[in-house]
């Protein structure tokens, strides 16, 4: 069931038009697992504020098909990445709405244009002004997530909302059960988009290990994907065996679940992450800065709450160098104090 607050269109920008059948929405492009399930609090919120319309999204990356199989979205268009593709293909769906959530692509804006759709919203600039029906400022010092609901409200209540509610939906479908868990923490070793992004096996293990020592009551649940495959034999076979649950290559309903169950994570920049973040969970990310880019990466992609629990390595350093005790001294200060033995 979602919270009343979730549902609510308190802090919402009036609808662009009331006589909405089908929206189309333009998504971002990468295809990790993360920055496609970002997309998903944005379409929740279209459900709420166009009840009823049809939500279409598309993208040149196949993977994004995720978000109508989900049921996040309604149907997922495949489109040619040039100006006659695009206009063949928004003609074809004749949408009174169109989102592009794709900052900055001329081709894409001019495209969309020149189809005359009703309505249309997208990111300020300077072509954006003379063609969309309402424009914002592209803001990427917000967690992503974030930033597509400012094409729906203001700033500040961007900030703001709860992300949760397709989420908290999806886990009322979850087969996972989660009744008997004790105090859990989850954590992620994985990092589809390369090792510069893994912190390492070995790091994680000995981390459990030293939280374990510190609260010998607390659980673990390893949210492994295929590249760690070879790390559930590890736990099994280590101290932690009686302690630690396995979820591996779970779907969303199952993730959420898990999220909600969980007292906090710990993990890389990686896709299941995202899960934690926007059902609210503390997160401690272990970040590399190899490019000194990492705090303004840390912006776009850590939601707000769990910037302050964000463990990088040093300016130029590989994520390896960062240390256990550091990492463990983080995740004990974001995890919530223990509960009272009851009397």
């Amino acid at each position: 069931m979602t919270d009343t607050a979730t549902d609510s269109r308190a802090g919402f920008l009036p609808p662009l038009r009331t006589d909405v059948k089908t929206i189309a929405v333009f998504l971002e492009k990468k295809p990790f697992f993360g920055a496609i399930i970002v997309h998903i609090p944005f379409l929740h919120a279209l459900r709420r504020i166009y009840p009823g319309a049809k939500l279409v999204v598309l993208s040149p990356a196949p993977a994004m098909e995720l978000l109508a199989k989900t049921g996040a979205a309604d149907r997922f268009v495949l489109y040619e990445w040039n100006f006659s593709g695009i206009r063949r293909t928004l003609q074809d769906i004749a949408p009174e709405l169109v989102f592009v959530l794709r900052p900055a692509s001329r081709g894409l804006d001019l495209a969309v244009a020149s189809c005359r759709v009703p309505a249309s919203a997208s990111y300020h600039s300077w072509l954006g002004r003379l063609l969309y029906s309402r424009i914002v400022p592209q803001n990427s010092g917000i967690y992503r997530a974030r930033k597509y609901l400012t094409l729906l409200t203001d700033a500040a209540a961007a900030g703001t909302l709860p992300l949760d509610g397709w989420f908290r939906e999806a886990a009322s479908r979850a087969a996972l059960s989660t009744a008997a868990w004790g105090r859990t923490l989850a954590v992620l070793p994985g990092g589809g988009a390369g090792g510069f992004k893994r912190w390492g096996e070995a790091n994680y293990l000995e981390l459990c290990a030293r939280l374990s020592a510190l609260d010998p009551g607390l659980e673990f649940l390893w949210i492994l994907g295929p590249q760690e495959a070879g790390l559930e034999e590890k736990v099994l076979a280590s101290p932690l065996a009686a302690k630690s649950r396995i979820l591996a290559g779970a779907m969303l309903p199952d993730l959420a679940a898990a999220a909600f169950a969980c007292a906090g994570a710990v993990g890389n920049d990686c896709g299941p992450a995202h899960v934690f973040h926007m059902c609210g969970l503390p997160y401690t990310c272990v970040m590399s800065d190899l490019d000194g880019r990492a705090a303004r990466c840390a912006d776009e992609w850590l939601d707000a709450p769990n910037r302050p629990f964000a463990v990088l390595s040093a300016p130029g350093r590989p994520i390896s160098e960062v240390g256990v005790e550091t990492v463990a001294g983080m995740v004990w200060k974001m995890l919530p104090p223990r509960p009272s033995p009851s009397t």
